[in-house]
């Protein structure tokens, strides 16, 4: 009976020196003890609301110069600059193809049959690799210029046996026939060795629109 008639005394105490009433949702901070050994709090101030960022777009259209301002800033479209591949060189046998295989000149971008091959540098066939179906690619022969669109994109490997993918007759169809495409552009691909040659070959099929 005495101790609750002491805390009675203690929590009516406590309302009279703060009078601010607490809740179970209020937020309090305990600043320290009194002279009595009683607790102070006081509430927490009120989070301030994150201010709205008006964009400047709608900050420019609810002004005078709102046409002046769309006319200056909003995004122009720029079409891409198509990419062309000309070929240098031409080669006219099986035995030449087979002679230079390994020797290509880093000059010049070569032909044989429907397949459009040299190295990955800059200069030459190195763009192959950002190729994407769709695309239009156009290919100068003879000082002619003519489009093709993408059709489809692989990647073989360069198997230990000299062939891709272990296949002796790949290369040759892909030479002969682009695969049923009007052309194939063929280059490096993968690891390099260093020696103008690499793990993988990067075939690009293009068809003549």
């Amino acid at each position: 009976m005495a101790r609750s008639l002491f805390l009675f005394i203690i929590t009516a105490i406590t309302v009279l020196v703060n009078p601010i009433a607490l809740s179970a949702a209020n937020e309090v901070a305990v600043t320290g003890l009194n002279p009595a050994g009683m607790v102070e709090t006081v509430p927490l101030p009120e989070p301030e609301p994150e201010p709205v960022q008006e964009s400047v777009y709608e900050f420019a259209s609810s002004s005078a110069s709102a046409e002046a301002y769309v006319a200056a800033y909003e995004p122009v479209y720029v079409a891409p600059v198509v990419q062309n591949y000309t070929v240098g060189a031409y080669i006219g046998s099986v035995g030449e193809f087979n002679s230079v295989a390994n020797n290509l000149s880093y000059s010049y971008i070569y032909k044989y049959n429907k397949m459009i091959y040299g190295h990955n540098s800059a200069g030459l066939l190195g763009s192959l690799a950002y190729r994407y179906v769709g695309e239009t690619i156009t290919i100068t022969e003879g000082g002619v210029t003519n489009n093709y669109v993408v059709s489809a994109i692989a990647m073989y490997a360069k198997t230990a046996d000299g062939f891709l993918e272990g296949d002796k007759h790949l290369m040759t169809s892909i030479a002969n026939t682009a695969l049923g495409h009007d052309v194939a552009l063929l280059t490096c691909a993968g690891t390099s060795y260093g020696n103008g040659d690499a793990s993988h070959r990067l075939v690009v099929y293009a068809d003549r629109v």
